[in-house]
This record gives C-alpha cells, structure tokens and sequence, in this order.
C-alpha cells in the first residue's frame, strides 16, 4: 500500500472516531411578560427599555427578546416580551444572570410600570406553519381558546384535522399554536397568525370553512366545526405590531 493510502486510512479512522455535533434544536418553551405602563408615562417606559436593550446587547446575550405592542383587545397599549426556543433547564442558568437582569430592568423601565405578569407556553411544531425566516412577523393577530375542563384532547384532534386540512390545499396562511403551560386558565392553547404587514391581515379568498370543505368534504367539515362549538368555553383576540426598536436579536 503507497504512503498516500495509508494516510487516508489512518485520516478515515481518526474521524470516525471523533464525537458526532449536531446543531441542537430549539427548545419548545416560551416566556411572555406582558408590560401595562403607567398612564402618560409610555415614552418614559421605552427610552428605558431601549436603554435596557443596550445593556443586554453589552452583556453579549444569547437569547432573543421579542418586544411587541398589543394594539387591540383587552390589553390595548400594553407591551410583550418574549423569549423562545427554550428548554426549562435554560432558566437554571439563563444567558444573563436573572437577578442581574431585573436589577437593571427594576431600576429603569421598572419606575414606569403599572403592572407586570409573566406566562409560560409550549409552542406545538406538529400543528404549526410558522413564517420562513429568522425574523419575528411584523404583524400577528393570537387568538385565545379557553377550553372546556376534560375537552382538550377533542380540542387538539380537531385543530389537527384543521393542519392537515391546511396544509393539504396550500391555503395561505402562516400560523403556529401554543399550548399555555403555567400563568393563567387551563386548559388554554393560543392560535397565532404572522403577517409580514398589515394588509395580510386581509383573509384569504378562499374562506376558512371552503378550504376544510374542500379538504374534507361537507359533513366532514361540519363535524369539526361542532367539534369547536362543543370543546371552546370561550375566546379572545389581539393583535400586535413587532417593535424592533424595544428588541434585542443577537448578531442583528
């Protein structure tokens, strides 16, 4: 065997032999605060938050942090922040200590605040069509299912059937579901459409209940709707715009 061979045997193994990276997923856990501030006091709040931001693109921080602004429903006026992509060991050790970040918060945009609460939700990839890209959609409008006690598994066959419905006639519609784990009513799940402007907030042509039809066929279609009618206690919607002024991507 010539000297080059044998070097690219010897070469071959020593790969084999080394340990397998693969890039880790992101983890299905996401945290919102929802921020009211005080009345007339809103600039106040997001120089400070801008200010905050600054000091977690200092600190060299790894995790993102959506900021948005809800601009109907309820919470009208209020803010979002939101982390994702987490597993729940990440907030054992998070990227910027815990008590270091809500000192510099408390002591900035904090003094401007009325109220804050805080929620966990698991983000359900099987039954999600997220937008492409990096990039939090500039628009979303979230729907809000509280369901009845005992009814979510109907619930989620039904939102299933929907997915696939969708995904089968390409209707266009980017969309992804949460499943509330810990700060509210349970069970609750969370449909969130992303729009990369207002203007998408415009339906489709085709409507909700002809693409299902077209899916499933009529009386199919109408069982999962009174699948819906029977499981839902009740609803709510909002919608919010991305303040990419408030918010902090890391590299961006």
């Amino acid at each position: 065997m010539r000297r080059t061979e044998i070097f690219l045997v010897v070469l071959s193994l020593l790969l084999l032999a080394l340990p397998v990276v693969s890039q880790e997923e992101p983890g299905p856990i996401t945290r919102v605060f929802v921020d009211k501030a005080k009345t007339g006091m809103e600039q106040q709040y997001e120089e400070a938050v801008k200010q905050h931001i600054a000091w977690h693109r200092e600190q060299g921080d790894t995790w993102s942090w959506e900021v948005r602004r809800i601009e109907s429903g309820e919470n009208f006026g209020q803010y979002l922040w939101i982390t994702s992509g987490h597993r729940w060991e990440d907030f054992d050790n998070p990227a910027v200590p815990s008590d270091e970040d809500a000192a510099h918060f408390d002591s900035g945009a904090g003094q401007y605040l009325e109220s804050s609460t805080s929620v966990f939700t698991l983000y359900l990839a099987d039954v999600s069509r997220p937008l492409e890209g990096d990039m939090p959609a500039a628009v979303t409008s979230a729907i809000f299912f509280q369901i009845r006690r005992g009814k979510g598994d109907e619930f989620m066959t039904a939102v299933k059937k929907v997915h696939q419905a969708i995904e089968k006639t390409n209707w266009p519609r980017s969309y992804f579901w949460l499943a509330l784990v810990s700060g509210g009513y349970h069970p609750t799940y969370v449909l969130v459409f992303q729009e990369e402007n207002w203007a998408g907030l415009n339906p489709p042509e085709k409507s909700f209940e002809a693409m299902l039809e077209e899916a499933y066929g009529k009386q199919e279609a109408e069982e999962i709707q009174k699948v819906f009618d029977r499981t839902i206690k009740s609803e709510r919607s909002q919608i919010s715009v991305y303040r990419p002024d408030l918010s902090y991507i890391p590299g961006q």
